[in-house]
């Protein structure tokens, strides 16, 4: 049977999903804190981890909490709907958490900051509970949360969103014209913390350390990035792929940072002969050529099941390119990606 891109990028098409793709970054503090501290200490003790070297904040002073957090690597910030589905975790060991000498536990919730705002609106945040430090002492356990449907403006179930407060419950939430998407787009900062949003804590004593902060994706990726972007309103556009492409699997092609409400055409093949295209390169043979709007945030999310009978190693390569009045000859192009089918 001859499988073609019609039958791949169908007019029916339906909306959502996710993305691709990012290697896995395991920080064990054996080479440095590598951006990490607790509560900005980043001194590495050399035994005692799990195994080998840890953060350790042994604090004898008052505080109203802990945080272990980085705004500096480029693994753990950034743009997630380029890192795609992943999987964020750490390791503690608590010695003690005291109340005027009484144990208490600590609830600890894990947030991404966007602390740079989206098109005009403000500053926020999403963040989601990964379970109890015990004040009684605990031994090194694992704590994690999946960062999931990167290309939703819905909150996944477990995550929640702040940077504003509402009016009647005064319980943190996005502020308006944010969402789960946009925060993830730029992620400036991320805190595995103490620091519930919307909670007040009274003056306390820890003793913990932390290891093995990771990063890693939930499933191995089927797309990658071929670069060829070409700028414009918001930077370059960003491309993604997801899925794997497997078998009546599904199936979606992502647009990201591009102009709001603009005319688009998505270019498809099966070959990649890269050529000249409105002052950048346009890299997919365009066998397929799809027109569309982008969506008031700037996005178009494509969604469709693979087609049966796809042969193993069939490559499946994509560009948008956007009208933008900020680009060159008008013109703004996303990177191309490329599907190879299992």
């Amino acid at each position: 049977m001859r499988i073609t891109l019609t039958c791949l990028l169908a007019p029916c098409l339906l909306l959502g999903l996710a993305s691709s793709s990012t290697a896995q970054t395991a920080v064990d503090f054996e080479s440095g804190a590598q951006g990490w501290s607790i509560n900005g200490l980043n001194t590495i003790t050399a035994t005692g981890g799990n195994p080998g070297a840890r953060i350790r904040y042994p604090n004898p002073v008052d505080n109203f909490g802990v945080s272990a957090r980085n705004s500096t690597s480029a693994a753990f910030l950034g743009d997630y709907t380029a890192k795609g589905e992943v999987k964020l975790s750490i390791d503690f060991l608590v010695d003690f958490i005291q109340f005027f000498g009484t144990p208490v536990p600590r609830d600890l919730v894990v947030i991404l900051s966007d602390d740079d705002g989206f098109m005009g609106s403000d500053p926020a945040y999403v963040w989601a509970n990964l379970g109890t430090l015990n004040g009684n002492g605990m031994p090194w356990t694992t704590f994690s949360a999946d960062v999931t449907d990167v290309f939703s403006d819905t909150l996944p179930a477990g995550w929640n969103g702040g940077g504003a407060e509402d009016p009647m419950t005064f319980e943190p939430i996005l502020p308006a014209g944010r969402t789960w998407t946009n925060v993830l787009q730029g992620v400036d900062r991320i805190e595995f913390t103490t620091f519930v949003p919307g909670f007040f804590f009274g003056f306390a004593n820890f003793d913990l350390s932390i290891d093995n902060v990771e990063i890693e994706p939930l499933t191995p990726p089927a797309w990658t990035d071929q670069g060829s972007a070409l700028a414009g309103v918001a930077g370059n556009p960003r491309l993604a792929g997801t899925g794997t492409l497997a078998s009546g699997s599904p199936t979606g092609i992502n647009l990201a940072r591009a102009a709001p409400s603009a005319p688009v055409a998505m270019f498809a093949g099966f070959s990649s002969t890269p050529q000249a295209f409105k002052g950048g390169t346009l890299v997919p043979f365009p066998q397929v050529i799809q027109f569309g709007m982008t969506n008031a945030s700037g996005m178009r999310n494509l969604a469709f099941p693979t087609p049966a009978g796809l042969p193993s190693g069939t490559e499946i390569w994509v560009q948008y390119a956007i009208s933008d009045l900020a680009a060159v000859s008008d013109v703004a192009l996303s990177n191309a990606i490329r599907g190879i089918a299992p």
